[in-house]
């Protein structure tokens, strides 16, 4: 059962020690320990594969040679829609994608790689929603110490929107993921089931020192424009760089802010998760009011327009991913199952069998208390005509909360 022994929540994350090297977890490991060592002080670490060694996808897609085993794939899923992007082809600050079917996807793997005008070439398959397609199939069970998902608990009750943050990736030798932090600054797990890979981190502020002239982060952390100070003027500076290497069964968590860069150094599969909780809901508030700010000073000459407001949050949906009126929803939902669990002992359960403790949904309220107090006072929440006509505003959820605490 997921339960904390304490119910007190730290104020706010502090900053993680500088790492010597980087931390590595074996079994047994309790859900307090992980919590209070690695979640609450956002730091990474790599779990042994003792961890997974269970799980049906280490057996089913790997061969007895330890690759992945494409054949196996496509005899179950072959029909699925999947995104793959080209590794060669850049597209803003990521990479180029298009969508296939994995039938499509393993004829290029089996096909030596190369084009119909035999150039090699370098596709990535990423951020398959496998679960989402294929939800009885059990490839693998969620790790005790990323149980507690807010961002995939509130996908999976709402009714309107299908969507998740679970993801396959199969990627053949070669194949990479530009330097980047996750979405919403959330923190992400990667699971290999089989393969290699290298990855790349800095601890958050450096990205800072590893902007271009026009404050645009650097694509490739390994390549040579960095040294181009004319580009780069503070790359020298840049430091708390960690490098690991992930085996095969190793699961590598990724706090909220390291920007990172991953290679895949042999062909390999891997199972990759993003999520938010009590632990890092600060960052991700901190993270939209910086995106909204971005976006209003990008249109400032645009402000006398009628319903000026909206628009931002318009263009912050579209560059963001979540708006000021999603975020509180995940905030809503989040609260009122924690609420009930408190008040009428209905349970909460997080992919299919870790209970939430009473204790963990007294801390989960304290920090949804402490970002709705932020949401309030925010300026920005007057302006939104949405908030004015809610059946629950902010106030409201807020107040039922400090009840239930109390």
């Amino acid at each position: 059962m997921l339960e904390l022994l304490s119910p007190e929540p730290s104020p706010c994350q502090q900053p993680a020690a500088s790492l010597s090297a980087f931390p590595s977890v074996s079994a047994p490991l309790g859900y307090e320990e992980f919590f209070r060592e690695y979640l609450e002080r956002n730091v990474p670490c790599v779990l042994s594969e003792g961890f997974t060694s269970g799980w049906r996808a280490r057996r089913a897609w790997v061969t007895k040679a330890g690759a992945p085993d494409v054949d196996h794939l496509l005899h179950h899923f072959g029909e699925a829609k999947v995104p793959v992007a080209d590794c060669d082809q850049k597209h803003y600050d990521s990479q180029e994608k298009k969508t296939s079917t994995l039938q499509e996807y393993i004829h290029y793997w089996n096909g030596l790689r190369k084009s119909s005008e035999g150039k090699q070439l370098c596709l990535y398959l990423k951020d398959w929603h496998f679960v989402q397609a294929y939800p009885e199939y059990d490839a693998y069970t969620t790790l005790q110490f990323f149980a507690s998902d807010w961002l995939n608990e509130f996908w999976g009750v709402r009714e309107d929107i299908q969507d998740d943050y679970q993801f396959v990736y199969i990627g053949p030798k070669g194949s990479w993921t530009p330097f980047h932090a996750d979405v919403f600054r959330s923190y992400s797990w990667s699971t290999n089931i089989c393969g290699r890979k290298r990855w790349v981190f800095y601890p958050p502020g450096e990205e800072q020192n590893l902007r271009d002239i026009y404050g645009t982060p650097v694509y490739d952390i390994d390549s040579p424009e960095l040294r181009d100070s004319s580009q780069f003027p503070k790359a020298a500076s840049a430091s708390g760089r960690l490098e690991v290497i992930q085996e095969q069964g190793q699961t590598i968590f990724v706090p909220s802010g390291w920007y990172h860069q991953v290679w895949n150094l042999e062909d390999t599969i891997s199972i990759n998760h993003n999520w938010l909780n009590g632990t890092n809901i600060h960052i991700a508030w901190d993270f939209l009011v910086e995106s909204v700010n971005q976006v209003e000073n990008a249109i400032r000459d645009c402000s006398s327009m009628d319903e000026w407001p909206e628009q931002c949050q318009l263009l912050l949906k579209a560059t963001h991913g979540m708006d000021y009126q999603e975020f509180y929803m995940l905030l809503c939902t989040i609260a009122h199952r924690r609420i009930n669990m408190l008040q009428k002992n209905e349970e909460v359960i997080s992919f299919g069998h870790w209970h939430l403790g009473r204790n963990h949904a007294t801390y989960d309220l304290k920090r949804i208390q402490w970002c709705l107090e932020k949401l309030l006072d925010d300026p920005r929440l007057e302006e939104l005509q949405v908030f004015t006509k809610m059946e629950e505003p902010p106030s409201q959820l807020l107040q039922e909360i400090v009840q239930t605490l109390s």
